[in-house]
């Protein structure tokens, strides 16, 4: 199981709310047919505001409630989304710092914003309960899984940090073992750690300044180790978009203000109906459910888990 797979079960994770959640409401959102598409850059271009907003909240995280700004336009041959919410600090901190002596990971982590999507509405309770269907408690245990082999979810998950600077969302699916991600020919980020010298395996090339995102064609492998001091930091993970099915979701966000703006991309058929969700008819609704993590800590995340999200293609 991949790191990106293992984050994932805890990013859905909506724990005590399974037994004693009030009752769910539904929320339609409606997506308007363009002829061409915005630039996926995370600014709001004109075309945007051919489409009315949908306000969802997510609830239950550390941030309280969270309204999200949602619109969804559509191509011939792509579709779009635009999400908006705030967050009061910009988290960019997947980070080792050298202590003098040795380095450790800093506490601190990275934004997240997630989607799942019910592939062909195979799952039974979504339309009502969102990804609440597939959140399972057993004792103090929660897992996310589904009921069964003919049920299948669509993952999206955005990282500020990981995902954003190379521009894509990680593309993964839930089954009824767990979470998985979706093939890829190469590339997608990496532990930047060298297991023998336990220390971060690569660094900035010569007269770049460090920063929270190093990029793998940018990187320089470290030979020697003296030349760090006390509180210098490297990135955790070396950068790069993959290539395949695990990268077929083109996104990029931007933080300004205390408010990030999200723009995803996407073929609307990706070709593979088995772990991804195929926005081909306009007949069927499109169920779905969103998670909002600032500075992502394990479970410490908003959801929209008393709201499922309906999206209706016109």
């Amino acid at each position: 199981m991949s790191r990106w797979i293992g984050r994932t079960l805890k990013l859905f994770t909506f724990a005590a709310a399974i037994a004693a959640s009030p009752a769910m409401a539904q929320v339609e959102i409606v997506a308007k047919k363009v002829a061409e598409g915005p630039a996926v850059d995370g600014k709001v271009d004109k075309v945007w505001e051919t489409v009315k907003a949908t306000k969802v909240t997510a609830t239950e995280g550390p941030q309280g409630d969270v309204e999200i700004s949602l619109r969804v336009l559509y191509t011939e041959k792509d579709i779009y989304f635009l999400f908006q919410w705030p967050d009061k600090t910009m988290s960019l901190n997947r980070l080792s710092e050298f202590n003098g002596k040795e380095w450790k990971r800093i506490k601190e982590n990275e934004d997240q914003f997630n989607l799942m999507w019910d592939i062909g509405n195979t799952v039974k309770d979504f339309p009502i309960k969102g990804c609440m269907a597939v959140c399972h408690k057993q004792g103090k245990e929660v897992t996310l899984e589904t009921n069964g082999p003919a049920e299948r979810l669509d993952l999206w998950s955005w990282k500020a940090q990981r995902s954003n600077p190379v521009g894509y969302a990680d593309d993964g699916w839930l089954g009824p073992d767990g979470t998985e991600s979706d093939a890829k020919a190469g590339g997608g980020y990496v532990e930047n750690w060298d297991r023998d010298a336990k220390r971060p395996k690569y660094t900035f090339r010569e007269g770049e300044k460090a920063g929270p995102v190093l990029l793998k064609n940018e990187a320089l492998e470290i030979k020697k180790h003296g030349k760090f001091k006390a509180g210098d930091r490297l990135p955790r993970e070396v950068l790069e978009k993959p290539v395949g099915s695990r990268g077929d979701i083109e996104a990029k966000a931007v933080w300004e203000r205390g408010r990030w703006t999200l723009e995803m991309k996407r073929a609307r058929d990706t070709g593979d109906k088995e772990n991804d969700v195929q926005f081909t008819d306009p007949e069927r609704p499109y169920y779905f459910g969103i998670s909002v993590h600032d500075d992502d800590q394990g479970d410490t995340h908003s959801h929209t888990d008393r709201t499922a999200l309906k999206l209706l293609l016109k």
